[in-house]
């Protein structure tokens, strides 16, 4: 497994996540229509997705880079499909959908690179490489470098989920920050 695998998979937990999260927005505002049953199930199956990859979790009856092409294309249909759904219905392609489609295709990506034939197996240890060992002045680089790599993939996930988020009807109806208060309630005295 390369030095990059588990950061791939991480990134691609939080794009996963992201996009099931915004899916499962989307099914407020559309769930009786068709639209609304694919968000439903694309947000099931990529929060459950993001856990396991998450998670650390390693399929055994099936080989990685099989389940990886395999997920790879799914999801890559799954974008086409809800983005096709969206736009035939009548409508624009909304911010909603959109976000939902990057965030898959970033997650395709990850896992496309992951489930490359010519990485190792999970089982065996890379070839040494002079390029990528750590230098014996920096040991934290690597390290360092991920860190860096894993907080702009979160904030570039949050980021686009937040505004796809946004844009759905569970966003619409959302209560803005600084207006959560309690109902007078005997005996709160007017605290909030």
């Amino acid at each position: 497994m390369s030095p990059r695998a588990p950061l791939l998979r991480v990134l691609a937990g939080f794009a996963l996540l992201g996009a099931g999260i915004v899916n499962l927005g989307l099914v407020r505002g559309t769930f009786p229509a068709p639209a609304g049953l694919l968000a439903l199930a694309l947000g099931a199956a990529e929060t459950a997705g993001a856990v396991l990859l998450l998670a650390g979790h390693r399929p055994r009856a099936v080989r990685p880079s099989t389940l990886g092409r395999a997920a790879v294309g799914v999801l890559v249909v799954a974008a086409a499909g809800q983005v096709a759904l969206a736009v035939t219905g009548g409508s624009t392609l909304g911010p909603a959908v959109t976000a939902a489609a990057a965030l898959q295709l970033a997650a395709a990506g990850c896992v496309g690179v992951l489930s490359r034939p010519g990485s190792p197996a999970p089982g065996r240890a890379p070839a040494p490489d002079v390029r990528t060992a750590p230098s014996p002045d920096h040991p934290g680089r690597r390290t360092a470098g991920s860190l860096a790599a894993l907080l702009a993939g979160a904030l570039a996930v949050a980021s686009v989920a937040t505004f796809g988020l946004s844009a759905t009807a569970a966003g619409e109806h959302a209560v803005p920050h600084g207006e959560h208060h309690l109902p007078d309630l005997p005996g709160a005295h007017g605290h909030p």
